[in-house]
């Protein structure tokens, strides 16, 4: 809803306000009990109000469950004014955002209620009088014996979050001359911290030491105020004592549990140069701010109200301590197995992209027009990931390293942190003709270098805000590689043709018009190559921190000269195996293999669509034909599996479905239009 009142001729104000929310609900037909009991799992704490399924994690296997029921509501309302200004040359405009923002979100833990398996090796394929124990994840699977399991039990599973947002900006549309005109401006953005209506939030403040009972404790978890004692799961006090938990004021810190940024500026200048009638010139610098929404306060989320432990396998007896049918410790209390999932920079900031480009159009003549422009850009203090309790990398071994990790008493201690940072460069060549004539279309081609370190140790899809898990919080570089899913080189081309049938020939003839003519022919083209991909290896620890039992899989090694190509690539070869290597454990170092070195299948894709209309009368009128995905139905293979040292790494067992890259649909439509 907008308002616009005029002042004079040269003030004029726009007032806007606007609503929006998304409410998701997701459940299904089958209670915790009911699949507890079918994959025989017994004397597991109080199941869930909703529904849950427990999470096996096989390495080189698809995962299987980790979700469970939940409801979302995230609604936002606007108000914003603009005035502006206009005087002599300059159009100046001035304005104010002001945001409400609300999140509920239900369940938390889900995907740990029923607990989580994991058969990565790092246990059970570990040398036992001179053999391995197991050796197989999938043999560890059927026989029970899971390398690490992890356990929630939660009395508060709900967090109603709200805040405030707010931004002003100032912004001269300077003409200086008849062909340059100069854009520059300012803006201010300020986001306070989320909060939550049922005090369902805690922090980690790693920096606050105390003395205990005589004893040094390093550490403190941080409630919002004396209220949040309702909800404190005494499993998780008794998991981590003698830890202090302190409420915001007795830490000394505002009840958010985060120092909110109040210098977020965000300067912007471009400039437009008509060099002639035909030939424009453009450029542009600014900085964006990017707000944080929810990944702060979900992280924060459900903390102190659970208790989600992490519970790694050894030997008892020359048994295995954790095995089915209930593969946790009798006594579920035990220290230093907490999971503090996950907690925030007290100081946490805003992370910023710095963006500029540089555009050069041309007018062909013929309704034609070439663009060439380069994008740019640079973001610092991205939001990243990090284990707190990660201890260096050592010859040692985890077992031995642990003992001087920095939070002893916690099993990990994950933390949302600035840090990351990201560089992005793409040259685009496009080629556009307006509609005349019957025809019309359009035609890019772009090449693009897109790198960061805040993706994760092993991405599959794109960061979000809250950024990836780092393999080494001591050194964020070693993540710094391409952007999964970034295509290095892609060509895009629309095209719509109205045939000449009845348009020129028959033209005159209306009957005739009407039979023959009518027909569109339109069609999308794409050509790209792949996605970057990421290899990880199971069980292998190199760096002696303890990664495949409390992370996951890492990155295995590379084997310098040897092309991560096959000499005959295929869907059943298409990663070398010979270009990887596992690394030997402890030995002080991560895998070698950075992020994003490989490269999944690239995409052809054409596809058409025919169309006649015929009008009866100026208002009513009938439209069909066909459409065609991948008319060509070229085979568009999916990425390969990525897991090194299983059967299955570097095979394709999937097509693509995204963007008419399937296989090839034919679809009939008709449409009357009155």
């Amino acid at each position: 809803m907008a308002h616009n009142y005029i002042f004079t001729p040269r003030l004029v104000n726009e007032v806007r306000t606007g609503f929006n929310g998304v409410h998701q609900a997701t459940t299904f037909g089958i209670s915790p009990a009911q699949i507890a009991s079918q994959v025989g799992l017994v004397n597991l704490p109080p199941y869930p109000d909703g529904n849950a399924v427990p999470n096996f994690n096989i390495a080189g296997f698809q995962q299987t469950g980790g979700t469970g029921s939940s409801i979302a509501r995230n609604n936002t309302f606007q108000l914003l004014d603009n005035l502006t200004w206009t005087k002599g040359a300059h159009s100046v405009k001035f304005g104010g955002d002001f945001r409400y923002l609300t999140g509920y979100y239900s369940n938390v833990f889900s995907s740990s209620r029923l607990g989580q398996y994991t058969y990565n090796g790092s246990f059970t394929s570990s040398v036992i009088n001179g053999n391995p124990y197991i050796g197989n994840p999938f043999a560890a699977f059927l026989l029970g014996v899971p390398d690490k399991t992890q356990l929630a039990s939660v009395i508060q599973p709900n967090a109603e979050a709200y805040a405030r947002h707010y931004a002003t900006y100032v912004q001269d549309d300077w003409k200086v001359t008849l062909h340059l005109t100069i854009n520059y401006g300012l803006r201010w953005e300020y986001h306070p911290m989320f909060q939550d209506h049922l005090l369902n939030v805690t922090n980690f403040l790693p920096d606050f030491t105390s003395t205990v009972n005589g004893q040094v404790v390093k550490g403190v978890a941080v409630i919002p105020n004396q209220d949040s004692f309702k909800i404190l799961n005494p499993l998780f006090a008794a998991s981590i004592a003698p830890t202090p938990i302190l409420t915001a004021a007795q830490a000394g810190i505002p009840e958010s549990l985060r120092n909110s940024v109040k210098n977020d500026f965000a300067p912007r200048i471009g400039i437009a140069w008509r060099v002639n009638n035909k030939t424009v010139i453009r450029g542009g610098y600014r900085r964006f701010i990017e707000a944080p929404l929810g990944s702060l306060i979900s992280a924060a989320w459900g903390v102190h109200t659970s208790y989600l432990a992490i519970f790694n396998n050894g030997l008892s007896g020359g048994k295995p301590a954790l095995n089915f049918p209930y593969p946790f410790p009798s006594n579920l209390a035990q220290p230093g197995v907490q999971d503090f999932e996950q907690a925030g920079d007290v100081n946490y900031k805003d992370p910023w992209v710095h963006q500029w480009n540089f555009t050069f159009e041309r007018d062909l003549g013929f309704g034609t027009a070439l663009r060439v422009s380069y994008d740019g850009n640079h973001g610092s203090q991205l939001g990243v990931q990090e284990n707190l309790d990660q201890v260096q990398p050592n010859t040692v071994g985890y077992n031995v390293a642990k003992l001087s990790a920095p939070f002893p008493l916690w099993a990990k201690v994950g933390s949302e942190n600035n840090g990351g940072w990201s560089n992005y460069h793409a040259a685009t060549v496009s080629l556009a003709k307006r509609f005349s004539k019957g025809m019309q279309y359009q035609g890019s081609y772009t090449f693009a270098r897109n790198l960061s370190s805040g993706q994760s140790w092993n991405p599959t899809s794109f960061a979000t805000e809250a950024g990836g898990l780092v393999t080494n919080r001591f050194d964020i570089g070693l993540d710094y590689g391409n952007v999964a899913f970034t295509r290095r080189q892609r060509f895009l081309s629309t095209f719509l043709y109205q045939l000449p049938f009845g348009r020129t020939v028959l033209k005159g003839n209306k009957m005739l018009n009407q039979a023959i003519g009518g027909w569109d022919l339109a069609g999308v083209v794409l050509f790209q190559t792949g996605p970057f991909l990421t290899a990880t290896v199971p069980g292998a620890d190199p760096s002696g921190t303890g990664f495949p039992t409390l992370i996951g899989n890492g990155r295995p090694d590379t084997v310098a000269g040897v092309s991560l190509v096959p000499a005959t690539q295929t869907i059943a070869n298409w990663v070398n195996k010979a270009a990887f290597a596992v690394p030997a454990n402890n030995i002080g170092r991560f895998g070698y293999a950075p992020v994003g070195n490989m490269i999944g299948p690239g995409t052809q894709a054409i596809s058409l669509s025919l169309m006649k209309s015929i009008s009866f009368t100026e208002n009513m009128k009938v439209q069909f034909g066909a459409q065609a995905a991948n008319l060509f139905n070229h085979a568009n293979y999916a990425t390969p599996n990525t897991t090194f040292n299983t059967a299955s790494f570097g095979t394709i067992s999937n097509v693509q479905s995204a963007e008419g890259a399937g296989p090839r649909q034919i679809q009939l439509t008709a449409r009357f239009t009155f």
